[in-house]
């Protein structure tokens, strides 16, 4: 487990190297990890105008989060397993996986979490009828997000 989590960590350090990233937050129901990068040639290419605009954005992916993370779900949901960007449809031109009041047979494709440039197919557990879905496309959710409101079939 220890190597499992050194591993992640490095990756995600190199992720943050290779993007240019100073600074990642992760949470999940087991961890927190917050990584922060100091590299002095970048802290004074970017020192001006960088970290008030990622703030500034930050503050907006959390402010529109928030709401529907906070719905009332009166049903069970599924949740995302990892932190990325959420995706209804293998293509912008491709119809999404599944939609609002559709029946999804177990192991079908319900959505893609894009984690590190690697897609990650979120697969249905059970026979479910999607009743609502919560995650917009396109953007960011966390690692235990709920990402559709279903019912089991």
């Amino acid at each position: 487990m220890a190597n499992d989590i050194k591993d992640k960590v490095k990756s995600l350090y190199e992720i943050m190297k290779d993007e240019k990233i100073e600074e990642l937050e992760v949470n999940s129901k087991d961890y927190k990890l917050c990584i922060k990068r100091k590299n002095p040639d970048e802290v004074k290419q970017f020192a001006a105008a960088a970290p008030v605009k990622t703030q500034a954005a930050a503050a907006e992916v959390q402010t529109e989060q928030q709401p529907k993370h906070e719905a009332a779900v009166s049903g069970e949901t599924i949740k995302s397993p990892i932190t990325g960007v959420f995706y209804k449809s293998p293509s912008p031109s491709s119809p999404a996986f599944a939609k609002e009041g559709d029946i999804v047979e177990t192991g079908k494709t319900l959505c893609i979490v894009e984690a590190m440039k690697v897609m990650n197919e979120i697969k249905a557990t059970f026979k479910v009828k999607i009743v609502k879905i919560l995650a917009e496309n396109g953007k960011p959710v966390n690692s235990g997000q709920d990402l559709f409101e279903v019912e089991k079939v």
